[in-house]
């Protein structure tokens, strides 16, 4: 009888011992990469809990934060159209600006106007044009 499977040696009992051990060492390994996943998997679902919190309360410190600007913009705006209404409840601010917009001055009193923005743009232009040296004639 040439059966293969009688032909089999049989493995001593060490052997069993080693491919035992080899089997577990496997295992093992297995088991500490699967734990190291579900650690980093725990950590992310955490995180993803405890920073959600944290995130919106930035959210609405910004929001905060632009809310006051405005109000404070707001604020400001409020006390100049005050103190404009003030002003303009003052018979001598309406002559004083029917005045200015005739250009016209009380006796002693003197107008000094301040340049808009083109007039001071034409006067440096002007300006400039006067600094720039002359150039020389070339003699060649």
């Amino acid at each position: 009888m040439n059966l293969p499977f009688f032909n089999r040696r049989i493995p001593t009992l060490a052997e069993l011992e080693q491919q035992r051990d080899l089997r577990s060492r496997g295992i093992r390994g297995m088991i500490k990469v699967t734990g190291v996943i579900f650690l980093a998997l725990v950590a992310v679902i955490a995180s993803m809990l405890l920073l959600n919190p944290i995130l919106e309360l930035h959210t609405l410190e910004q929001e905060r934060t632009r809310a006051q600007e405005r109000l404070t913009r707001a604020k400001a705006m409020e006390a100049e159209a005050y103190n404009k209404f003030l002003w303009m409840s003052d018979p001598e601010y309406f002559e004083q600006m029917a005045r200015d917009r005739a250009n016209q001055a009380k006796e002693g009193e003197v107008i000094i106007r301040r340049p808009t923005a083109e007039e001071l743009k034409h006067m440096e232009e002007e300006a400039r044009k006067k600094r720039q040296p002359r150039q020389k004639a070339r003699r060649d």
